[in-house]
């Protein structure tokens, strides 16, 4: 945690974060003054989610997605928690950066989705294509901007032309340019009703799309493609895709095991909130779940690694991700109930 002065005075508190949309939307309420932990805005947010989108492509490999798109968990928390905020786009990169200096000399600090390949403070080997990362502006400095990632320990410097270029990546999911900041924060947002609604998007998105790459129904999908790789891929493709996921899901998804974590933690504190005990278990459970997802990267590791034992196959990978989504599905089944008992 450190301080940061920005362009109107004021100090903003920079925290390292478990994922940097979760972690900038809550450093931007607390900035407006709510008192607000980073669990609550990734639930409250709907930040939990799947997707095997096996039609889009990024460095040649199929997208799996854990997290919901960029920019909807600020949407969705602020939503409902009843604010009043901004989020913008641009097809001109030269308006997206006026727009970003003057809200900047306003005293204003805003959010950012990026490419984090473009992001020159990080080291090369930590940089790689992926057009989803959240940072915050704090004011523009010579050069550049003062900037606030969250999975950072401190604040640092990025060049403009940099910041440009990351804004501004092509490529899938491509940013266009995202900016968003909140314009009023409600003085006692309710949100225990902000947790309630959350947690049945969250359910819905994860039970209720009917489409056969999203949810649990994704989970299955995914692993019934695992199972048959080695044979349509060749083993050499099938371990470089089944890396991918395994990247998607640790390195991508960075509240571990697919947020999984993250989630159980959201469900502790709302558990906390509503005093239930129906809910403390269910964030045990989605702990438990967490750990199974742990499981499979440890496994198609060594898979992929060659350092396996013998059991150690894809068949197992299949069995332990249809093991996954059978427990999910139980898991958010029993939330969706467990959600409709509680009181606002």
């Amino acid at each position: 945690m450190s301080g940061e002065i920005t362009a109107d005075g004021r100090t903003f508190i920079h925290q390292h974060a478990a994922h940097c949309e979760s972690g900038v939307a809550s450093a931007l309420f607390r900035n407006q003054g709510l008192d607000i932990s980073e669990t609550l805005v990734f639930g409250i947010g709907s930040g939990i989610f799947f997707g095997h989108l096996f039609f889009i492509k990024m460095v040649g490999l199929p997208i799996t997605t854990f997290r919901a798109q960029p920019g909807a968990v600020f949407k969705k928390a602020g939503r409902r928690l009843g604010m009043k905020f901004v989020t913008r786009r641009f097809r001109s990169p030269q308006k997206g950066m006026d727009e970003l200096r003057r809200l900047l000399r306003e005293g204003k600090i805003v959010g950012l989705t990026t490419n984090i390949y473009w992001l020159s403070y990080f080291p090369d080997r930590f940089r790689f294509q992926f057009n989803g990362h959240n940072i915050i502006a704090l004011r523009e400095i010579e050069g550049g901007f003062r900037i606030s990632d969250p999975i950072l320990e401190y604040p640092v410097d990025c060049l403009t032309e940099d910041l440009e270029r990351a804004r501004f990546a092509r490529g899938p999911l491509e940013p266009h340019g995202l900016m968003y900041y909140p314009e009023s924060v409600p003085k006692n947002p309710d949100i225990r009703s902000a947790c309630i609604d959350g947690i049945k998007d969250t359910c819905k998105m994860m039970l209720g799309i009917p489409l056969p790459i999203f949810g649990v129904r994704g989970i299955r999908f995914l692993a019934r493609r695992i199972k048959n790789a080695p044979q349509k891929l060749g083993l050499s493709e099938a371990c470089r895709h089944l890396a991918n996921i395994v990247r998607m899901q640790e390195e991508i998804g960075t509240g571990g095991a697919g947020f999984r974590f993250m989630y159980a933690a959201f469900l502790q504190e709302t558990a906390e909130l509503f005093n239930s005990g129906e809910i403390a278990g269910l964030s045990q459970e989605m702990t438990a779940a967490g750990d199974l997802w742990r499981e499979f990267a440890a496994v198609a590791a060594r898979i992929i690694k060659k350092r396996g034992q013998s059991e150690d196959t894809f068949a197992r990978v299949y069995e332990m991700l249809m093991d996954c989504a059978s427990r999910e599905e139980t898991l958010f089944r029993k939330l969706k109930s467990a959600a409709g008992k509680l009181k606002s």
